[in-house]
């Protein structure tokens, strides 16, 4: 997902029937602020806040009942995000949306940054007196009670196993791109799904973008876009999305302020900004967070990539599978070290020269245990992945070559398989055991001089939509971070070094697609003769 649909920020344009957004809007003017130049002063809801309120809280059902009950607001660093949203779940603890034995929980990744929310919150009680004597605080438990309806507010982690018997009526993620994949997703789903008992629960889920391609932050952030831009109806469900156009030149000052509202509140400096842009425009890894953090651009891949991904993403529909049966096919082989991820990417020509088209049959092999650990590392949604057969899990710690034997061993009993080629690394077992199958094996080394060609071919079939990857995620995950070295003669090839995450499967096909163009140029045999015998 390439394009960010912008909230608008007119309050205005949220129409208010029942009178629910006002009602909460008058509550939090009446909390006051507590720290910065702004301690002691009102909360003053500027106009891109109260339509966050209003976009939210406005839209109803005929019965009068709200008819939101996700709410995604995903905006810049430094716009208040977190001071809003704990004021909104004050409104639900003990303001127009409270009732009776109401749980708030306010999430984050960990219980620390949990608790900023939940500070946000218990300050905006300290700060009035007539709120603080309604309130009985907890601080040890990070947890405040409200006697009246038996309702409690209270800040948790992310370890889902210890909040099952939860019946929560509003529930605040916080920071939900920071989450970790694994246990993020669990806690997401166990208290939504505690929500069930409630008659007109609300989530509110408050981030900036993050980066990578797994985990419950990127498929929000890709429902969000989709319900934004109108392909997805779901009326129960409010995107808002402050973000800069993923093509603005992240140094256009229009550009910021279209991501930060902020700016012109009056609370978010443009001067530090400037400051900011200055320092790190030669340092493309604090360029990428630049972007993520203050521009609300997804970052998917390397900081300097390759390509950018709404070109790989425009591929030409793959070949039906059925229809690949007995063509030839090369494959490519990227081992792991030890743990890590392996690569097996079968590539399908067809036609020659500018006119070839490639399909795409890539699988991919991981140990599984500390899957979670490496999903969060990589920030690639293994478990997931594997569940939709992109991944095969391997039991134990340590790759398990037989399996991706056994993976290529299948590939030629259905394809006429040509060739395979496997790094030179650490591949002598491997390359032993498919020989013995009766493969042949070219092994393949990583410098420009094996490389240049196949990148080459790579990049210009890419470009012209002719590598027909099926939208395969782990091979899209693979090609978003790879960087590219280049040589004098601008020949390049590609880097582990400098990726920002996993790239087998693109060093794999590019393999795979080298020995298509060596079995093409090759000369004949026949001219190979020397004094009368033949060397193939």
């Amino acid at each position: 997902m390439t394009t960010g649909p912008i909230f608008s920020p007119d309050p205005a344009l949220y129409p208010d029937p029942t009178g629910r957004a006002d009602r909460i809007c008058r509550f939090v003017r009446r909390l006051r602020l507590w720290e910065g130049d702004f301690a002691g002063r009102p909360f003053h809801l500027h106009s891109f806040q109260e339509a966050v309120i209003r976009r939210i809280y406005g839209p109803s059902n005929e019965d009068g009942s709200r008819k939101v009950r996700l709410a995604c607001i995903w905006i810049p660093r430094g716009n208040a995000k977190t001071t809003l949203a704990s004021a909104l779940a004050l409104a639900h603890f003990m303001g127009p949306e409270a009732e009776a034995g109401g749980q708030v929980v306010m999430a984050a990744a960990d219980r620390e940054n949990a608790s900023i929310a939940f500070n946000s919150s218990h300050q905006f009680v300290l700060q009035d007196d007539t709120l603080s004597s309604l309130v009985r605080p907890v601080e040890s438990r990070k947890t405040l009670i409200h006697p009246r309806t038996k309702s409690t507010l209270k800040a948790i982690s992310s370890e889902a196993y210890s909040k099952h018997g939860l019946n929560v009526s509003f529930f605040l993620a916080d920071e939900i791109h920071a989450w970790p994949l694994g246990e993020g997703r669990k806690l997401f789903k166990t208290v939504t799904d505690s929500m069930v008992k409630r008659s007109n629960p609300l989530t509110v889920v408050i981030s900036t973008a993050g980066e990578g391609q797994g985990g419950l932050a990127w498929d929000l952030w890709q429902y969000s876009q989709k319900v934004a831009s109108g392909e997805v109806e779901d009326p129960s469900f409010a995107p808002i999305i402050f973000a800069a156009d993923p093509a603005a030149d992240w140094r256009d000052e229009a550009a910021w302020h279209a991501a930060n509202p902020a700016i012109e509140a009056g609370f978010c400096s443009l001067e530090e900004l400037r400051i900011k842009a200055r320092r790190i425009e030669h340092f493309p890894a604090e360029i990428a967070d630049f972007r993520r953090f203050h521009l609300n651009q997804w970052q998917e891949g390397a900081a300097n990539p390759w390509l950018a991904l709404d070109v790989y993403d425009t591929a030409e529909a793959m070949t039906p599978i059925d229809q690949l049966m007995g063509r030839p096919c090369w494959i490519g082989v990227d081992l792991s070290s030890v743990e890590d991820l392996t690569a097996v990417v079968a590539v399908f020509p067809d036609g020659d020269g500018e006119a070839r088209r490639y399909d795409v049959l890539p699988m991919f092999f991981l140990p599984e245990a500390g899957i979670a650990k490496k999903g969060e590392r990589d920030q690639a949604d293994y478990l997931r992945w594997a569940e939709e057969g992109h991944l095969t899990l391997t039991p134990g710690n340590v790759v398990d070559h037989s399996a991706i034997v056994d993976h290529i061993t299948a590939l030629g009993e259905r394809y006429a398989v040509q060739e395979i080629a496997i790094d030179r690394w650490n591949s002598t077992a491997v390359s032993t055991a498919l020989q013995a199958e009766g493969f042949t094996i070219n092994q393949f080394g990583q410098g420009f001089a094996s490389m240049a060609a196949p990148v080459k071919e790579l990049k210009r079939a890419i470009l012209s939509g002719h590598f027909r990857h099926g939208g395969n995620p782990l091979l899209r995950m693979c090609f978003a971070n790879v960087v590219a070295d280049k040589d004098a003669a601008e020949n390049e090839k590609f880097t582990k070094d400098r990726a920002r995450g996993r790239i087998d499967g693109a060093v794999a096909a590019a393999m795979a697609i080298g020995r298509v163009l060596a079995n093409e140029s090759a000369p004949s045999p026949y001219e190979q003769r020397e004094e009368g015998f033949l060397f193939i």
